[in-house]
């Protein structure tokens, strides 16, 4: 198993306000974390990166004493709920920091399962083995997605939507965050953890082609560069994992 990782502050954005973590435990065993700022320059940069801080500290302590499967909700919730804590406390002190919080997508793999939990919008997708094509794990927390959902506009609507931008969960608004959980089988194949200055630029269905053959950093640069080609006016990350 081998994860590659990369990201960018793309062609308009003066800083980077994303973050990425990921290790791997051993042969079976991994982890990896994105987290997309937000709330201003200097609260996004920090929110995004302490999120990943503690996020991957508890998953690296946890995951190295080999888990059951059955248990790893319980340190993915707890994880993030940490971190959620720590950034409420931070904004809550520092009126430099007041409203900042971060997006979180993450993906832990135990043997042929992988576990991924998200708030917000930044992403998940899942490319088969052979089978050239890529299944989106995760459904945004968004305004947008909610007027999808309703039947109000179409996706190909709320890829240019004006609120496109405006989520509906984030870590370290609230004292409490709520996460989405879920489970999918992962004999093989890829699994791409992007923020949304990827796929609204790069589409990954449109790039699998990058993604199946990524073998180093490098490579995720080429997708990067792709939507930095598109335009380019978010920061732009990509984690690949490859088993």
């Amino acid at each position: 198993m081998k994860i590659y990782g990369g990201t960018d502050k793309g062609c308009v954005r003066a800083t980077n306000q994303d973050a990425y973590v990921f290790e791997v435990i051993d042969d079976t065993t991994a982890y990896a974390v994105l987290c997309d700022g937000m709330g201003g320059e200097n609260g996004g940069h920090i929110a995004s990166g302490r999120a990943v801080e503690i996020i991957g500290q508890a998953l690296s302590r946890g995951l190295s004493s080999h888990p059951s499967p059955a248990s790893v909700k319980s340190m993915v919730v707890s994880a993030v709920s940490a971190a959620n804590a720590v950034i409420f406390e931070m904004a809550g002190a520092d009126k430099s920091l007041k409203g900042m919080g971060t997006t979180v997508v993450l993906a832990v793999v135990c043997g042929d399962l992988l576990c991924v939990a998200h708030a917000g919008d930044s992403r998940a997708y899942f490319i088969p083995e052979h089978e050239g094509s890529s299944r989106k794990l995760t459904r945004d927390h968004s305004v947008v997605q909610l007027l999808v959902d309703s039947g109000e506009i179409t996706d190909e609507q709320a890829r240019v939507h004006p609120k496109r931008n405006y989520i509906t969960r984030a870590l370290g608004v609230e004292r409490e965050v709520e996460l989405e959980y879920m489970e999918h089988p992962f004999p093989s194949g890829r699994v791409l953890l992007c923020s949304d200055g990827l796929y609204n630029y790069a589409p990954p269905e449109e790039h699998l082609d990058l993604i199946t053959t990524c073998a180093g950093e490098q490579d995720v640069f080429l997708l990067i560069d792709e939507a930095n080609k598109a335009g380019g006016t978010d920061n732009i990350t990509a984690v690949i994992i490859a088993k």
